[in-house]
């Protein structure tokens, strides 16, 4: 018997592939549009397989691990997915706790791992309440919840988190002009940093190299991923990637060098799921 998660999953790739349909052009090969990045390369999925990791990623250098929402259906997902040959070892649909849900929470965002543990944003259905979920990334089962604090919520979303050296940075999706900061210890509110620019439409965010990448879905095909230096705020843009034909929509984002030299990994979702991976070209 197929449980209700299945189900789900089922009824999105029907629905998906009659939008796909209707749209005419099914897919397009992604490619950069500007900036001094090339593509390493690119793992494709169905969206049936595809919606358990459709919102955020993170890694520990050899396993992805998706996050997936649909927050209409109330479904959420993590997924471990093999780095290199894009084979889902494990998946836990329906992952948010029931007393989570009872409260209204309904959309896993972008996240990431540290010191063992699995940081993931987590929204409720009328934005009052974000906060940040905590995974066992072994059993992919919750262990620990915190709301954000009153004078770090801004407009009650929060699409992104990552921790750095005990710090928890995130931001809100639109306007964004500044990064919160959390002290992850005991999750009060250190203050924000405010950017030089204002960004739209952030969708996921990670620290590499002392920088914060921050990737968004402005634009049409068009998407600009920016860094932002965390000393003094100063942000600018990296490189600029089309989806190809297919007007999708860019999600969340994982750092990890790989052997063949590609750095950051983003995710893709219009009918089919994408995790294309770049690398600086040469």
């Amino acid at each position: 018997m197929e449980t209700a998660a299945s189900l789900i999953r089922r009824s999105l790739i029907l629905f998906f592939a009659l939008v796909a349909w209707a749209g005419g052009s099914l897919s397009g090969e992604p490619y950069i549009s500007s900036g001094n990045m090339e593509i390493a390369r690119t793992l494709e999925f169905n969206y049936d397989d595809g919606v358990s990791f459709c919102q955020g990623l993170a890694t520990d250098g050899k396993i992805f691990y998706g996050i997936g929402c649909v927050k209409f259906l109330n479904y959420n997902a993590i997924t471990k997915i093999d780095i290199q040959s894009g084979e889902i070892i494990e998946r836990h649909e329906m992952c948010l706790p029931k007393e989570l849900m009872n409260k209204g929470y309904s959309h896993l965002g972008d996240g990431c791992l540290y010191e063992g543990r699995l940081y993931i944003a987590l929204e409720d259905f009328g934005f009052r309440h974000p906060g940040v979920i905590v995974y066992d990334p072994d059993t992919l089962e919750a262990v620990d919840f915190h709301m954000l604090p009153d004078e770090g919520r801004g407009n009650g979303r929060i699409p992104w988190c990552v921790v750095k050296d005990d710090v928890l940075y995130y931001s809100q999706s639109n306007d964004v002009d500044e990064i919160r900061m959390l002290n992850l210890r005991d999750y009060s509110y250190i203050g924000a940093l405010k950017t030089d620019t204002t960004l739209f439409k952030v969708q996921g965010g990670e620290i590499y190299d002392g920088t914060l990448y921050m990737v968004t879905n402005s634009g049409s095909r068009n998407k600009t991923m920016f860094a932002v230096n965390l000393q003094t705020g100063h942000t600018e843009p990296v490189f600029v990637r089309c989806t190809g034909k297919l007007d999708a929509e860019g999600e969340g984002i994982a750092i990890c060098p790989l052997e063949d030299g590609s750095l950051f990994h983003i995710i893709d979702v219009g009918y089919k799921v994408r995790i294309t991976s770049y690398r600086p070209a040469e």
